[in-house]
């Protein structure tokens, strides 16, 4: 601001070098400032390495350079609502192509000219829209997104299938993949990205609470495969009609022995117990037969009757309940992460305007005005930071005014009572 302020400024413009404990800490030198030129954003400030990764993440979305021919014009014109919308409408039509396609030709055979034709109209569209978002977001920007590299993925498979070019058998098993193009439409919609990601963020805790469900099951898999697999075991024989055990439940629909079909390996086992799990029709087909087989021994009916009983309340009603409460709390918590990362990212934003704002204060249209320091712009910013809480605490004060006032009146108004009652009782005649 003054001829004293701008002398160490000046003395390191002639090539002398300041000692490094006269350097203020977390001050940038003037020569790392950000460095704009037209129709480019350029920041070459160190990155700092005390910076959370939400803020890493949104610094490096302001700090996109854009240095091709009208790539700033271009990524305006992709990233507006009306070019999203568009293509959100292609990613839908095109599924619902698929589906009529599937409904009405199963077999490729009626109507191929057809659905070829709209299959190059889709795969032209999306190869267009994928160069458009690959230039305007070129180069790093574009591959740091998994959402582009899966639209890139998807796309290419559609032209080679477009193509047809030779490739082995079981290559030609990518042209399913046009099923999966519906998932591009997470990317533009925000709810259902924020529902992908939370789901993502929520796997680590979900993992952990299905792996004690998968350790119940095999437990369970365990014990039923020692307890039932000899259940039914006669029932090739020919005269198996004529046991006294007997019943039909025991010969499964498949012809083959109920105990040897659900519970004859551990890998039978556990899959006959995720029947269970799912709930499909795990009592009449699963539990039952076991039941009746032993119907003679009742310790051993009931047992058996408990056995699965119990497997259902600790996994159907209590472990998948708990599978449910980690992933609506990591939800929920990456939902709440998500918003304190934009409001701090929006802070920043107005820090960077009000800044702006002030270097044009000191453009040359404005001579009479110095320009600011890197001390004075530090300072400002800790100024405009402190700024809503002197209003929060003035805030806070004008409501302690205001109920000291109404406790005040209240104090004289019982004062005033306790006057009349005084008065009061000395009116009262006394007698002995």
């Amino acid at each position: 601001m003054n001829a004293g302020t701008t002398a160490p400024a000046q003395a390191s413009g002639n090539g002398s070098q300041e000692p490094d404990n006269q350097k203020v800490e977390g001050i940038v030198p003037s020569d790392s400032q950000p460095k704009f030129t037209e129709g480019e954003y350029t920041d070459v400030r160190p990155t700092d390495a005390s910076q959370s990764a939400p803020q890493q993440k949104s610094r490096h979305r302001r700090e996109e350079v854009k240095r091709l021919w009208k790539q700033a014009e271009i990524s305006q014109f992709y990233n507006g609502t009306k070019v999203q919308v568009f293509v959100a409408f292609l990613i839908c039509t095109n599924f619902l192509c698929n589906m009529v396609e599937k409904e009405i030709d199963p077999s490729a055979s009626k109507h191929t000219g057809v659905f070829e034709a709209f299959d190059w109209y889709y795969n032209i569209a999306f190869t267009i829209e994928l160069a458009v978002n690959l230039y305007s977001h070129w180069f790093y920007p574009f591959w740091r997104s998994g959402w582009n590299i899966f639209d890139t993925v998807v796309v290419s498979i559609g032209v080679i299938n477009m193509l047809k070019l030779p490739l082995p058998p079981p290559f030609r098993l990518l042209r399913l993949m046009r099923a999966f193009r519906v998932f591009r439409l997470f990317k533009r919609i925000k709810s259902l990205n924020k529902i992908i990601v939370a789901i993502v963020h929520a796997v680590p805790g979900v993992i952990n609470a299905f792996l004690i469900l998968t350790i119940v099951m095999c437990i369970y898999a365990i014990l039923a495969v020692e307890f039932f697999q000899d259940v039914g075991v006669d029932c090739k024989e020919p005269n198996f009609t004529e046991l006294p055990g007997y019943f039909v439940g025991l010969l499964s629909i498949r012809k083959f022995c109920m105990g040897n079909e659900y519970f004859g390996s551990f890998s039978k086992s556990i899959y006959t117990f995720f029947q269970v799990l799912t709930g499909e029709s795990w009592s009449e087909m699963v539990a039952r037969p076991v039941i009746w087989y032993y119907g003679s021994e009742w310790h051993l009916c009931i047992g058996s009757a408990l056995f699965f009983v119990s497997f259902v309340l600790v996994t159907a009603f209590v472990l998948i309940n708990v599978v449910v409460a980690v992933l609506l709390d990591k939800m929920t918590s990456s939902e709440e992460e998500e918003e304190a990362e934009e409001a701090e990212e929006a802070e920043e934003l107005r820090e960077e305007e009000m800044a702006e704002e002030m270097a044009n204060e000191a453009s040359p249209a404005n001579p009479a005005a110095d320009p600011l320091t890197e001390q004075e712009l530090v300072a400002f910013k800790c100024l405009h930071k402190l700024r809503p809480m002197v209003q929060q605490v003035t805030s806070q004060q004008a409501d302690l005014q205001a109920e000291f006032a109404r406790t005040r009146d209240d104090v004289a108004a019982l004062k005033q009572q306790l006057g009349t009652l005084a008065q009061a009782i000395n009116n009262v005649p006394f007698s002995c």
